[in-house]
């Protein structure tokens, strides 16, 4: 038994037909429309659908009105016709001007799978996309921020949440699931075979209308601060907003097409990774003379550290001894058991995440329907979870290959990978004005393009007939002054290449001592590390102009700020902080946060406006393709083999398409292509290819 709620005024339980014509009749009155489902669980791919949705609007007299429509609980209470709940949604929705809604990214594909369309060209207002613009560093759940402002019209912004989740655990209990998650999967969890089907119908509906009135009164409060409205970086930022309303369709859109996975070949390869680590298992064992949980990185943490006393070179963000592969590898030296330690946990790794727990996550169409964050990172970067497709190896030649060789291209089909050729560099080379970034990416095509004496096609090809650069190799003889004849070129080239792609995520001296091919010691790598700075000051003073500006820019009481050239604004509240001795220090952790943001941030930014620009084109039917994928630089997009000339050319266009952005520094993307699998992409010109 429970205390139903009373529901607040102007929330409204529709029952009948008359109430659903009552509901469509007002919601057309409304400019500002927001929506939100309730369902028996999340993973729409699988069949999980809506048991019921809300959806209202803040009247002319500034007052809630909300309407809980439930059609599919596990109640024997009256509910409403689905048939008849879809037309009400269609109808409750069209002709609105904006739909507001708490990550409407799930709402599109939930609702799409299920036949509840949200029209295709209403403008989203969605609050935590709003919120993550405003600032990056905080929770985003709804209640959370609509707390954090005072702004709740129903007194508490908790309540409701405490009261739903108090009646799911009991029931988890009553069912003896665990309530979230089990490491047998979501189906081994109650919220993953039930989600909010068991909760009575009075209890969800006043819940999911305060969704609908906290999301409607913090579009309100926050969107003009979302929008920089009044800021002086205010035009960039409207942009900015806008590309990122556009973007939630179309990483929704992406999510939706999925990618097609060969589940037999993943089966084939948990037996062969099995096999690796049973017997390299037993050799672990006999190189450190002990027994323990090789996976178990607390283990590992006690055995390196604490029993065979090795030093402590790197330390996580909690401040303990680091197990990671890039720590062990700096301990190679050390110890002649630690590479085979890291190649072992490296692919206990890939066992436990790309194969049978990659198998789950595939729907009933045989693709992988993945998740794309658009909010994950603090950086700007797109993120990705179930699976993680930033953490496939990528350096391991052999696990990367085998891993991706899972992806597979439907037949009469092909996937274009077009990737941002060394964009950090490039614009570390602008940001910081160093020779050695600006030189070797200078074009007299993309010269010419700028002045207008050439057009795009005329660029591009001349470009690819430009002598390429060895911008490692000069970094390297800037650097540590060797040439391709001295005997230590390979060696320094390498160590020029690591340090050239680790400064912009703010890398240190350790990227070096983890790197297996290298293996330098502590003192190489710090001369090697310090020779590279001096030959590069510009980028050391990059960086403290960067941090004076921040600390002199304070931006909504969120700290020490910048804005990028996309108009993002990054905080870095640690700046502020007393400076301590040691490699944990805050501060200098802060600092090397916010100059890997101010140039793997001003990156990714390039990424989100060329997936909004390629789905604009597909949605306009003027590419004909479905973008399928992006992990870092790349995109991928499926498209008729007959198109695969067209489509490319068109793809990496609307890719290159920032004319000038950064100065004279020209915007690459370099193209592949595959119509097997995703380990089989190779290199591809379409101008080089014959009509």
């Amino acid at each position: 038994m429970f205390d139903a709620p009373a529901l607040s005024p102007g929330h409204t339980i529709v029952r009948s037909a008359y109430d659903l014509t009552t509901m469509v009749t007002a919601m057309r009155t409304a400019r500002s429309r927001a929506v939100d489902f309730e369902t028996n669980g999340l993973r729409w791919w699988v069949g999980n659908k809506p048991v019921g949705y809300s959806m209202g609007f803040i009247g002319d007299d500034n007052r809630i009105r909300a309407w809980y429509v439930p059609v599919a609980h596990r109640s024997p209470e009256p509910q409403v016709n689905e048939t008849a709940a879809k037309a009400a949604f269609r109808d409750g929705l069209a002709g609105a001007d904006e739909i507001v809604g708490q990550n409407l990214k799930f709402e599109l594909n939930m609702g799409r799978a299920n036949g509840y369309e949200i029209p295709q060209w209403t403008q989203l207002q969605d609050t935590l996309i709003q919120a993550y613009l405003i600032n990056e560093n905080r929770n985003f759940d709804l209640e959370g921020l609509v707390g954090a402002l005072k702004i709740s019209p129903y007194g508490s912004a908790f309540e409701m949440k405490e009261r739903v989740g108090a009646f799911l655990t009991r029931r988890a209990k009553e069912h003896k699931l665990p309530l979230k998650r089990s490491d047998r999967g979501s189906d081994f969890t109650y919220l993953g075979r039930f989600g909010h089907s068991e909760v009575p119908i009075e209890l969800e509906a006043e819940y999911s209308c305060r969704d609908i009135g906290h999301s409607l009164v913090l579009d309100r409060v926050q969107r003009h601060y979302a929008m920089g409205i009044g800021a002086h970086y205010e035009a960039r930022r409207r942009v900015l907003y806008a590309n990122e309303m556009l973007l939630i369709r179309a990483l929704a859109d992406m999510e939706f097409t999925g990618q097609l996975l060969d589940i037999d070949y993943l089966g084939k390869l948990a037996i062969e990774l099995d096999t690796y680590l049973e017997t390299h298992g037993l050799d672990l064992q006999r190189a450190f003379g002990a027994t323990i949980e090789w996976n178990n990185d607390g283990h590992v943490r006690d055995l390196l550290y604490e029993h065979l006393k090795l030093p402590v070179l790197e330390k996580t963000d909690k401040g303990q001894p680091s197990v990671d592969k890039g720590a062990l590898m700096s301990l190679a030296a050390f110890h002649p058991g630690i590479p085979l330690l890291a190649e072992w946990r490296q692919r206990f790794k890939v066992r436990s995440t790309y194969t049978e727990t990659l198998i789950e996550k595939v729907g009933h169409d045989g693709r992988l329907h993945g998740d794309f964050v658009q909010w994950g990172t603090s950086t700007g970067r797109l993120s990705s979870k179930n699976p993680n497709l930033q953490n496939i190896p990528s350096r391991h030649k052999e696990l990367s290959k085998a891993v991706r060789k899972a992806w597979i291209i439907e037949p009469g089909m092909c996937r274009i990978h077009c990737d941002y050729s060394q964009i950090e560099l490039r614009i570390l080379g602008w940001a910081t004005g160093c020779p050695n970034f600006v030189q070797p990416y200078e074009s007299p095509a993309y010269d010419a393009y700028l002045r207008g004496d050439i057009d795009y096609n005329s660029y591009v090809w001349y470009r690819i007939h430009e002598p390429e650069v060895d911008v490692h190799g000069n970094t390297a003889q800037s650097a540590f002054g060797v040439h391709h004849a001295d005997p230590e070129w390979a060696v320094k080239r390498s160590a020029a290449k690591i340090i050239n792609f680790g400064v912009p995520y703010g890398g240190g001296p350790g990227l070096l001592m983890g790197d297996p091919n290298l293996r330098l010691s502590p003192s190489d790598a710090q001369t090697y590390f310090e020779a590279y700075h001096r030959r590069n000051p510009e980028i050391s003073h990059a960086k403290q102009n960067l941090f004076a500006h921040m600390k002199a820019n304070r931006d909504g009481g969120f700290g020490p700020s910048f804005v990028n050239w996309a108009g993002r604004v990054r905080h870095g509240p640690r700046l502020l902080w007393q400076r301590r001795r040691g490699g944990d220090c805050p501060v200098a952790e802060e600092e090397r946060s916010m100059f890997a943001s101010n140039i793997q941030g001003s990156a990714g930014e390039l990424t989100r406006f060329a997936l909004v620009k390629l789905w604009w084109a597909q949605q306009t039917g003027k590419l004909p393709a479905k973008t399928t994928t992006t992990v870092h630089d790349d995109i991928g997009v499926d498209c008729r083999k007959s198109d695969r000339r067209y489509v490319a050319y068109e793809v990496r266009r609307l890719m290159e398409d920032f004319k000038g952005l950064f100065g004279r520094i020209p915007v690459v993307a370099d193209l592949e292509v595959t119509d097997t699998t995703w380990a089989d992409k190779a290199d591809y010109e379409p101008l080089k290819e014959a009509a």
